[in-house]
């Protein structure tokens, strides 16, 4: 994980940072850097759902902040 998407993740997860345009940044970066990891690809599409209020078929901010620490721990292990 290079340290851009280790700030976003971190900033995300802390609350500076929940806008779509950070999930965004989020999910592009996950998505270059790992386009063969599943479990990062289903990060990304969770990302790419993302909405903070949430809605039908969507992911509100606490979803995604949870997935996000997971994920983070799963980058750290690799």
């Amino acid at each position: 994980m290079n340290e851009n998407l280790k700030i976003l993740i971190e900033n995300f997860v802390s609350g500076i940072d929940t806008s779509i345009e950070s999930a965004n940044a989020i999910e592009v970066s996950l998505d270059d850097q790992f386009p063969s990891d599943d479990y990062l690809q289903q990060t990304v599409e969770m990302l790419a759902m993302y909405r903070p209020e949430g809605g039908d078929f969507l992911f509100d901010t606490p979803a995604i902040r949870k997935r996000l620490v997971e994920t983070a721990s799963y980058l750290e292990l690799r």
